[in-house]
């Protein structure tokens, strides 16, 4: 595998990596873009967390997280499907932002259905992911309506970036930093020692942690693992840092290594996870693992035009349609919704958000230009 040369800019096509007509020959089963189980999922607070079956679940309220995740969907399904319809999805998902954004620019994460706050602080990835999001919408949408009050969410949540302890929330912060410095960085280019800072941190996580059989940043692999490479792989292509490329591409491979050890991809489960050689729980594998997985895969190909990567975006993406462990189908082409996940008694029937814009996103990186 020769890796190119860095790039200028970022290593991103102005141009899908798969042309529509291969993908359908390759995935009979590739539906249109088609929202509507999102849409049933989401009401003027935000989208629903949980589903029982298809139908949204109101027990369990709504999260910021998957407002975030929501966003990055819906900003990209706007660029694809200009409609009314979405364009009001993204004012309700901001709206959630700013109605759960502390003074000191934190966020609450949780809110019960009848709008009691469930928690003082969220979590640290439900603010990277926040940062994620907001960094992806002004870089795909800078001169929106919305475009005034997504930067200033953003920028009063911006310092708390440096604070951050877990290497997932750190990946998501990075991820969100690049996006909006790839179009503001004339505006705050102090966003450039956030990026630097951030990603020496995951370096040194994954120098604490690693050793000649386990190339990862913790001692343990558990959920949505493939943004931790991604993000420092992205890193080092706007720090010219040749550490964090290598540590990037040594983190992935161990990483795909794993995955399709058995020809097909074999995410971890949720069970225990995969602790240092304590073995991979093969169940619940669940949806979150696939878009960043696509786009780790993505951004390897397009840096080193290794063909072998282009395919394991179909590969990765054929998890939905039977490509797993059980040969099960996830997708659901009624409802236009994604189960909850693998189980080792077959598949969870539950259609929530996150598996939902899971396999969306997923679907927009495999046959758009969108990172």
């Amino acid at each position: 595998m020769q890796q190119k040369g860095y790039l200028t800019e970022f290593a991103t096509p102005n141009h899908p990596v798969w042309d529509w007509s291969l993908l359908k020959e390759l995935i009979p089963a590739l539906p249109q873009l088609d929202l509507s189980h999102i849409q049933r999922l989401t009401n003027q607070v935000g989208i629903i967390q949980h589903a029982k079956y298809t139908i949204p679940n109101y027990h369990h309220g709504y999260c910021l997280d998957d407002n975030a995740r929501a966003l990055i969907l819906v900003t990209m399904a706007y660029q694809q499907q200009p409609t009314a319809a979405l364009r009001e999805s993204i004012n309700t998902y901001l709206a959630y932002m700013l109605y759960m954004q502390l003074e000191n620019g934190q966020f609450r994460n949780f809110l019960s259905f009848d709008n009691t706050f469930l928690d003082k602080v969220g979590s640290e990835d439900s603010y990277g992911r926040t940062i994620w999001a907001l960094g992806f919408f002004l870089k795909i949408d800078p001169h929106s309506e919305f475009a005034p009050l997504a930067q200033e969410i953003f920028l009063k949540a911006l310092p708390n970036c440096l604070q951050l302890r877990s290497n997932r929330a750190v990946a998501y912060c990075l991820l969100g930093l690049l996006h909006y410095y790839e179009k503001h960085s004339a505006i705050d280019p102090g966003v450039l020692n956030h990026i630097a800072v951030l990603s020496a941190f995951l370096q040194e996580e994954f120098n604490e942690a690693s050793t000649a059989d386990w190339q990862w940043f913790e001692k343990i692999i558990a959920y949505d693992n493939a943004v931790m490479p991604l993000s420092l792989l992205r890193a080092a292509t706007v720090l010219r840092n040749e550490t964090a490329n290598k540590i990037g591409m040594a983190s992935a491979l161990f990483l795909d290594s794993l995955l399709f050890s058995s020809g097909h991809l074999s995410t971890v489960g949720n069970s225990n996870w995969y602790p240092y050689r304590e073995g991979k729980s093969k169940f619940g594998q669940q949806p979150i693992e696939i878009p960043s997985m696509l786009l780790l895969y993505k951004q390897i190909y397009l840096l080193t035009d290794d063909e072998h990567y282009k395919n394991r975006m179909i590969q990765t993406f054929q998890w939905f349609f039977g490509g797993n462990d059980l040969g099960l189908h996830l997708y659901d082409p009624v409802s236009k919704g994604c189960s909850d996940g693998l189980e080792r008694y077959g598949i969870n029937e539950n259609q929530g958000a996150e598996s939902t814009i899971s396999f969306w996103k997923a679907f927009l990186y495999l046959c758009t230009s969108f990172d």
